[in-house]
């Protein structure tokens, strides 16, 4: 207990508690804002029309109302599609050639051309779904529509004839695909992971060069109980930092608030012992937090922040699930984007348990090499002072 509340003011006189709270609330309200419109949800395209007829207007019509296309200039004379894609005021082009009803109509191919401007990916996925189904639905209508034409039907009666069947397609938990909701968060527990380690990578090497580290040693659990005045500095920053960002940006955040504090608590206690195991060889306080790059990248780019990761050779999945980001990230999507509830997660829980197993028992290891290697100074220099002191005796007895 003592040396908890030694850490705990010494953790208070310093700048850690404002650090460690104010930078992911101030990261909370820059992303907040940043992805405040979450996506882009009409992407702005321009349709070049060579064949101005009354179908290539309602195809047009058609591709305008999707949920995810807006068309915002109709140019009826050959253009450079490149032209229009050169200042990103467009992110596609699409081009409907000269006769287009006419092969329709007379059952021949027409070749529509749908130029996507693919410098910015993530941009374009919802775009190339779109098209893709539009087109398939005038493709399907495209056989027999001339004939129900002939027999008087409407477009509307035609298209229930031919397509009797609709696909209504719904995205679930995170339906806008806000960003704030996987590169946000995931950017901000990270830089406040780094923030926790660069505190608890150097409490060993600092008490060494203090020289009160063999006054720990000999209290153990005294020891290992100085990171959780920084675990619960973290808490309390990513708990104000799940707030800000959804009241802020409007993330989507469902999980129970007492139900998601177990797990993050959990995160929170692995971590700052993580950095304690990797600083506990440092031999001074500023080569120790040198390591927290260590720590930091592969939580970074291996967590399934930066891409999924299912895309990862299976070697590099295997080596992420030995990271405590990669599990924090999985119960944060399954508890807070999905609703789901804590028993769902045991498997999650039972990562973060036995981890905190093994960290637990290295750190025990470490402790008991290091009171061998302080025994065996002592006896050495006992026997040191021995022998002077053996020699100056018979010395004694000769005279």
């Amino acid at each position: 207990m003592r040396a908890f509340l030694e850490e705990w003011n010494l953790m208070l006189s310093g700048k850690f508690v404002r650090k460690a709270i104010l930078t992911p609330l101030i990261l909370s309200v820059f992303f907040g804002y940043v992805f405040s419109n979450n996506q882009i949800v009409k992407t702005p395209i321009a349709v070049i029309d060579e064949d101005n007829s009354l179908y290539s207007q309602q195809l047009i019509n058609r591709v305008n109302a999707s949920q995810y296309i807006d068309v915002k200039t109709i140019l009826h004379q050959d253009v450079d599609p490149e032209v229009l894609l050169s200042n990103e005021k467009y992110i596609a082009v699409i081009y409907l050639p000269h006769g287009l009803e006419q092969n329709r109509y007379q059952g021949k191919q027409s070749n529509i051309g749908f130029l996507v401007d693919y410098s910015v990916p993530s941009a374009t996925g919802n775009l190339r779904s779109a098209m893709t189904e539009i087109i398939s639905i005038e493709n399907s209508t495209a056989p027999t529509v001339g004939k129900l034409k002939a027999l008087g039907l409407v477009d509307d009666q035609i298209s229930a004839t031919i397509s009797n069947l609709a696909l209504q397609q719904r995205f679930l938990f995170n339906p806008t695909n806000d960003n704030l909701n996987f590169i946000g968060i995931g950017y901000i527990t990270i830089i406040s992971l780094g923030i926790i380690y660069g505190q608890t990578l150097t409490i060993v090497p600092r008490l060494r060069v203090e020289g009160r580290l063999a006054d720990d040693l000999k209290q153990p659990i005294g020891l290992l109980l100085r990171v959780v005045p920084y675990t619960i500095v973290y808490m309390i920053a990513m708990i104000f930092t799940l707030a800000a960002l959804k009241q802020i940006g409007g993330m989507r955040f469902v999980a129970s608030p007492l139900e998601y504090i177990v797990p993050l608590g959990l995160f929170c206690l692995v971590s700052a012992w993580l950095g304690m195991l990797i600083g506990w060889t440092a031999k001074h306080p500023l080569s120790a937090a040198g390591r927290a790059q260590i720590l930091i990248s592969p939580a970074f780019l291996l967590s399934g922040v930066l891409s999924p990761i299912i895309l990862f050779p299976q070697p590099i999945q295997i080596m992420s699930n030995l990271i405590p980001a990669t599990w924090y990230f999985k119960i944060f999507r399954g508890m807070g984007l999905r609703g789901g509830n804590m028993m769902y997660y045991w498997e999650e829980l039972g990562v973060f348990l036995l981890m905190l197993a093994v960290i637990f028992v290295f750190l025990i290891l470490l402790i008991t090499r290091e009171l061998k290697k302080r025994n065996q100074t002592k006896t050495e220099e006992t026997s040191e002072e021995r022998e002077p002191s053996e020699n100056l005796s018979m010395r004694e007895q000769v005279t």
